[in-house]
């Protein structure tokens, strides 16, 4: 047979098709680009508005020499400041132990800062979420939010000395130590948990607002607002904790929402602590030709203290520019990743204040009662929360998984290593 006598097929073509317009295309994505380069300015014009007040400040007020006394707290709050904007934990979950276990500052100083500048930083943040259209649980904010303050609030005057300068917890500086620990730890295991979940159903939206839902978000906003009174965070650790493991949203919708009621409870500590109890009116004095802090508040110090261990005024000035950008920055950052990525720098974070606490607070190896106080703390929180893990379907009405529907990318989060695993390629 000749090559005359052989049937022509039509060859496959590669690319559109002739005459085929799909300049709409180009088009779509010019116009996505645009849209998050406009979403991302707008997430950062707080930041700018908030950097240049602070410099109108510092250089009315002559206190360039001031903020450079506190560069460590500017320093400490580079990472902070990050991890505030881009995980369940505020930038407290950093200053907290650094200024306490690093920089020999008083754990009441310390929580007074970390509200404080959280004001700042997550406030901030929050902008910048809302402005990035990043999906929210306004209703889980909503309950979660006003409880936290009402924790806030009972906390300081049930339990704090509003006599004493900043106003310190009756509980002893290692017992507030390690109830952040605790805090900490709880949300380790959550996230540790999550991690070590292969495939999970997960909802964009909280289910519906009943009595047991609400009870769960109002509880945890409670139980938040004590922690953030006691250490300067906590609100977003339990609102994460009800939010992604008890009502089964996304973590990257429970992030944003967590980072969002912190800002919210920290704006009201700092009016508490910050502007009634008048935490940042320091009075300095020279003594031996050295600045100390002389009183706080109208509160006279028993004896003068360095600035390192009392400016809070000071300190916060120092760390307004690095928060101001720090906290937008890892929000966006946030938006960016995949949700085990966000999981793994929360676990970071959350390992890095366990580790630091074991080894440097040393009144857990002579106080016994202590010791007892957080391992049966420790113990109480992680089977607390896998207890109600286990039964959240049953105890909060949610329904099963759908399988027609659990195959869908909005209603499944899988780790990287699930689909290998199954294929067997890992043995």
């Amino acid at each position: 047979m000749d090559d005359s006598s052989k049937v022509a097929t039509p060859s496959l073509q590669r690319g559109p098709l002739p005459g085929l317009d799909l300049s709409f295309i180009e088009d779509g994505r010019s116009t996505r680009s645009r849209n998050e380069r406009r979403r991302t300015m707008r997430s950062f014009a707080a930041p700018l508005f908030i950097t240049v007040t602070w410099v109108i400040v510092v250089v009315a007020t002559n206190s360039v020499g001031r903020v450079g006394e506190h560069f460590l707290a500017a320093v400490t709050m580079v990472f902070g400041s990050f991890v505030a904007g881009s995980t369940p934990q505020g930038g407290g979950a950093v200053a907290f132990p650094v200024f306490t276990k690093a920089l020999s500052v008083p754990a009441e100083t310390a929580r007074s800062f970390s509200l404080c500048i959280q004001a700042i930083g997550m406030t901030s943040a929050s902008l910048a979420i809302i402005a990035g259209g990043r999906t929210v649980a306004w209703r889980a904010i909503a309950l979660a939010a006003p409880s936290g303050i009402i924790g806030l609030i009972l906390t300081l005057l049930l339990l704090g000395d509003s006599s004493a300068p900043f106003w310190p917890s009756s509980l002893p500086g290692p017992y507030v130590k390690v109830t952040f620990t605790l805090v900490v730890a709880a949300m380790a295991w959550v996230v540790f948990v999550g991690l070590r979940t292969p495939i999970r159903s997960v909802t964009n939206a909280i289910p519906d607002i009943d009595g047991s839902v609400r009870v769960a978000l109002i509880v945890g906003g409670l139980l938040g607002g004590v922690a953030s009174a006691m250490v300067g965070s906590g609100a977003d650790v339990f609102t994460y904790i009800v939010v992604v493991i008890l009502l089964g949203v996304r973590s990257s919708i429970g992030v944003p929402t967590a980072v969002i009621t912190m800002a919210i409870v920290s704006v009201a500590g700092f009016v508490m602590v910050g502007l009634l109890d008048g935490q940042l009116f320091v009075e300095l004095a020279t003594v031996d030709g050295e600045q100390m802090v002389a009183a706080v508040g109208g509160h006279a110090l028993a004896e003068p203290t360095a600035l390192a261990q009392a400016d809070l005024f000071g300190m916060w000035l120092a760390a307004i520019p690095i928060v101001a950008w720090g906290a937008p920055a890892g929000a966006w950052v946030a938006a960016r990743m995949t949700p085990r990525m966000l999981l793994g720098l929360a676990l970071t974070v959350a390992a890095a204040e366990i580790i630091s606490t074991l080894i440097f607070l040393d009144d857990l190896r002579t106080d016994p009662v202590l010791a007892i106080y957080a391992a049966v703390g420790a113990i109480v929180a992680i089977a607390g929360i896998t207890l109600l893990a286990q039964r959240s379907r049953e105890l909060f009405g949610l329904s099963g998984v759908d399988y027609s529907e659990s195959l869908k990318r909005s209603s499944v989060e899988v780790a990287p290593t699930y689909q290998r695993d199954i294929a067997g390629d890992d043995r």
